[in-house]
């Protein structure tokens, strides 16, 4: 009589029981939770998350002390700033490295928009405080915690996370765009799931508004303040020449001047204008927003004003 299966040198496992082994040994061999955030705390990324996450939370604390008259509050100001420091340095250095002694490095630097928000907020943090000027930063450091936090800080604690979502994606496009499809989600991944589409929805609109804030509040507001004597009376000057470059260099803050120029017109140009509008301030107006359109379009285009001037010479 033949021997059963197992006498004869054991039954060959199933596929299934063999993926299943192979599924233990690798779990078994994965890098434990600790391990990965040790790896994950020795990046330069995750301290320029953590500088966001200094500039958003203290930046918050910051404007929550001052709108409940709660003392302190500067001291939350610098704090939050030296978080951007921290943020826009360890993003430079990844992008050019250490610093260099020639005219080509110093080129590239000045044409980086994190050059540039670095530039600045080492001003508002060796000056005293100014309200409004914080918000920008505090914008730009949500979304930035918000993307860190979905693609790196929850998978690291949940690894199942990205596959759940990746089949709730793919549910949602079968499905026509309903939600998840019916797919059940854990907590981490409708969360992680939650703030991508928000982030998603949000960030362009929520840059728009930035670019009006920093040209139209912020530089109002220290107008002003410098001539009231409540800010620096540099602050103007020096944040003037940020804008300067960031019209040159960036088309969301070129739209954000349109957008002042075209509420401007409406305010205060005929036939949207009230009529109680004195004439004398149209007219400055006019004149004003014709000079610094002239002025921006010679620092987008260098060879318009040329040509505008030989086409002048010509007419004489």
């Amino acid at each position: 009589m033949a021997l059963p299966a197992t006498q004869r040198g054991g039954a060959r496992p199933s596929a299934a029981a063999s993926a299943a082994a192979a599924a233990a040994r690798q779990s078994a061999n994965a890098p434990t939770t600790g391990e990965r955030l040790t790896a994950l705390a020795k990046t330069a990324q995750f301290y320029w998350w953590v500088g966001h996450l200094v500039v958003l939370s203290f930046g918050l604390t910051y404007y929550m002390k001052r709108l409940l008259f709660s003392g302190g509050a500067n001291w939350y100001y610098s704090q939050a700033y030296l978080g951007a420091l921290t943020s826009y340095a360890i993003v430079i250095y990844k992008t050019y490295g250490p610093p260099q002694a020639n005219l080509a490095f110093m080129q590239r630097l000045l044409v980086d928009e994190n050059v540039e928000y670095l530039m600045l907020a080492t001003y508002w943090y060796w000056n005293s405080p100014v309200f409004v000027t914080l918000v920008p930063f505090v914008v730009f450091s949500l979304f930035h915690v918000i993307t860190y936090t979905r693609s790196v800080a929850i998978p690291l604690f949940f690894p199942e996370v990205t596959g759940e979502i990746q089949r709730a994606r793919q549910a949602e496009s079968t499905a026509g765009g309903s939600a998840a499809g019916g797919v059940l989600m854990s907590v981490p991944a409708r969360a992680s799931k939650y703030m991508g589409d928000w982030s998603s929805r949000y960030y362009s609109p929520a840059l728009r508004e930035v670019g009006v804030w920093e040209v139209a509040v912020i530089g109002v507001w220290l107008v002003v303040g410098a001539l009231t004597l409540q800010s620096p009376f540099l602050a103007p000057v020096f944040y003037v020449q940020f804008l300067r470059m960031r019209y040159a260099l960036s088309a969301p803050t070129r739209a954000a001047f349109r957008r002042v120029r075209i509420w401007l017109d409406k305010l205060l140009t005929p036939p949207q204008a009230s009529p109680h509008v004195p004439g004398v301030v149209t007219d400055s107006y006019v004149k004003g927003r014709d000079y610094l359109v002239q002025l921006g379009n010679a620092m987008v285009n260098p060879a318009v004003p040329q040509q505008q001037q030989q086409q002048q010479q010509q007419r004489q």
